[in-house]
Parts: C-alpha cells; structure tokens; sequence
C-alpha cells in the first residue's frame, strides 16, 4: 500500500510524464573519510562542475575530508585496499574499500561501512570470509591485498 501521508508529494510523480522527484542525500554529520585519490577526484570534480549546488556539496567534502592513510601491514585487508576475491565461480572479483564519496559499485569501489568491507576487513590472502547479505551468506576466498 503507497504511502498517502503529507509528505507523499515530495516522493512521488503525479503523472508519467511528470519529471523524476529530486533526491537529496541528507548532509553528512560525521567526517568524510576518504583516500589520497579520491581527494584529488573530488577536486577534480569542483574544477570541472557549473552547478552552484554540485560546487557546494564538493567543497564541503573536501572541507570535511580526512585522507585514511594504508595500514603499516598492508597484507591486512582495511580502509583503501583492493581485495580480489574468489566466491568459488571461478570469476575472481575485485573490490576497493572506500568512503562515501568514492564509491561506484559498479567499478568495484564499495562503501567501507557496507556490509560486504564488514566482512573483508582484517582478512589477509588466503583467508576465507563470510559476507552476510540479505539473499543469503556467502563465502569468499582473499586472494590478493594491495593498496594503491
């Protein structure tokens, strides 16, 4: 059943041809943790961008950016690392543990707070973890760690 409170308006299209809403993520109350690359693309981005609310939402992650630096063991899995992993198709995936403003699921950066980084973080190659999702757990094999 859809949701008819006062607010629905603001969520759904009155009719089909009817533009798409606005989304807008909520502001971000904590530190924007980030790495070394993915400042330098957020200041990239803000050279590149014409949108006054676009500048604005770039600038204050790069007011709010906190560079995570690699671990000293960079054999461990954490903030920043590229892990390839084997989930026993045969296909090995590799993901890099990111924040917020770094991420792009479909490139392999995934959010360092998700779910799948939970069950990533401190494995070492080698190591075999267990990514509990929705649909079902699921096994992984590291392969590989490595930070850029």
């Amino acid at each position: 059943m859809p949701y008819n409170g006062p607010m629905s308006r603001a969520f759904t299209k009155e009719r089909d041809d009817a533009p798409e809403p606005e989304v807008v993520a909520p502001p971000r109350t904590g530190p924007n943790h980030i790495t070394a690359g993915g400042l330098a693309a957020l200041r990239e981005r803000l050279a590149a961008a014409t949108d006054p609310r676009e500048r604005e939402r770039l600038e204050h992650g790069i007011e709010t950016a906190v560079v995570v630096d690699p671990p000293e063991d960079r054999g461990v899995v954490a903030f920043g690392a590229a892990v390839t992993v084997d989930d026993g198709s045969g296909k090995p995936q590799t993901y890099t543990l990111v924040g917020e403003d770094e991420m792009d699921v479909r490139a392999g950066r995934i959010g360092s707070t998700s779910p799948l980084a939970a069950a990533l973080i401190g494995a070492r190659a080698g190591d075999s973890v267990v990514w509990h999702r929705p649909v079902g757990d699921r096994t992984l094999k590291v392969q590989s760690v490595s930070y850029s």
